[in-house]
């Protein structure tokens, strides 16, 4: 049998990690953390996923910006995936709102 020190730090980590609740969709909306830019790409991902089932690309989401360039999008991209708001999926470049279960993407 496998002893477990329930007092290690890592054992503190891995408990805090699987009891921590994903916000819904609303509650991001009202994070006051997010700036409207976060909130303008975050609300692109989640329609663009909710109507195709999978993420738009950085390209895309800089159009539907209005934005010429990629680069800023990018970095808000990066920032949201920061934040919580997005996950980045393995071995794929697509991104998510971290509230779906799609269990078929990871």
């Amino acid at each position: 049998m496998l002893a477990v020190n329930v007092n290690s730090e890592h054992y503190k980590r891995v408990v805090k990690k699987m009891r921590t609740r994903v916000k819904r969709y609303e509650e991001w909306l009202e994070d006051e953390k997010m700036s409207p830019a976060q909130k303008e790409v975050f609300i692109i991902v989640d329609e663009w996923w909710k109507k195709f089932g999978f993420s738009p690309t950085l390209r895309q989401i800089a159009e539907m910006r209005g934005k010429s360039g990629i680069g800023n999008t990018k970095e808000i991209v990066d920032r949201l995936v920061r934040l919580g708001a997005l996950k980045k999926l393995e071995r794929k470049r697509s991104i998510r709102p971290v509230y779906i279960r799609y269990r078929d993407v990871e």
